[in-house]
């Protein structure tokens, strides 16, 4: 007789409570958080204010062309200076070591021209141009007598060029002293010629200031109030291609 054997078989439960201790975090997850510096406050340069812009209310900072016109000024300025204003004028000129007294008057026969300033790019600018035409009339007194002598006078003014004076004795030619007097007339005239343009530059820096709104008189550096030994020192300042001195 055959026996069979029969096996059962019974799932024992798992006890997981050995688990329990395990560390399984990650030593990342562990790692104390550092905290990020906050990010470094970039400042802005501090721009320094903008410069008031200067010169007419339509031409800020002189930077365009600015003209002043000053025609009729000119011509009643230098027909004053060159004729001392109507009075007679008292000079000495030396001959062969002596002083001769030397007093004459100016008349003005013409005077046709114009004079102007202007303002560019914050620079001033003189010009003129001038056709002028005198009689000079006078006495020279020497030690022993008293000469009348009279010249005629023609000046062409004109920027950027050396004036041109022509002086010619319409009387007293044959003196022995007549060269030495028409050389002394050149000189005076040209004296009075670079007044006259000192006198223009002081108005083109007047301008200049009058439209900047400062305040106070302005007096050109450099001005020429006494004859130079060149016309081209009487005029300071660089010439201009524009038509003028720059000052």
């Amino acid at each position: 007789r055959a026996t069979h054997t029969s096996f059962f078989f019974c799932a024992m439960p798992i006890n997981y409570s050995k688990w329990d201790n395990i560390d399984c975090s990650s030593d990342e997850e562990d790692a104390p958080k550092v905290a990020k510096p906050p990010p470094k406050k970039v400042e802005k340069p501090v721009m320094p204010a903008p410069k008031e812009a200067t010169g007419s209310a339509w031409n800020a900072s002189n930077y365009h062309w600015e003209e002043q016109k000053l025609d009729t000024w000119g011509r009643q300025k230098i027909g004053d200076l060159l004729t001392n204003e109507g009075k007679k004028i008292h000079e000495e000129v030396e001959f062969q070591g002596a002083r001769l007294s030397f007093i004459y008057s100016v008349t003005k026969d013409e005077v046709e021209g114009d004079a102007w300033t202007h303002i560019r790019k914050g620079k001033t600018v003189v010009g003129y141009n001038f056709e002028i035409k005198l009689t000079v009339s006078g006495k020279v007194k020497t030690s022993s007598r008293e000469e009348t002598v009279s010249a005629s006078v023609h000046i062409d003014l004109m920027v950027d060029t050396d004036a041109d004076v022509v002086v010619e004795l319409t009387s007293g030619g044959g003196l022995p002293f007549a060269s030495t007097l028409k050389k002394h007339v050149e000189n005076a005239v040209e004296a009075r010629l670079a007044a006259f343009l000192g006198e223009l530059q002081e108005k083109a820096l007047q301008q200049k200031v009058k439209t900047e709104g400062k305040e106070g008189s302005v007096s050109p550096e450099g001005a020429v109030h006494a004859a130079p030994k060149e016309h081209g020192d009487q005029a300071a300042g660089a010439k201009s291609h524009f038509g003028g001195r720059v000052q």
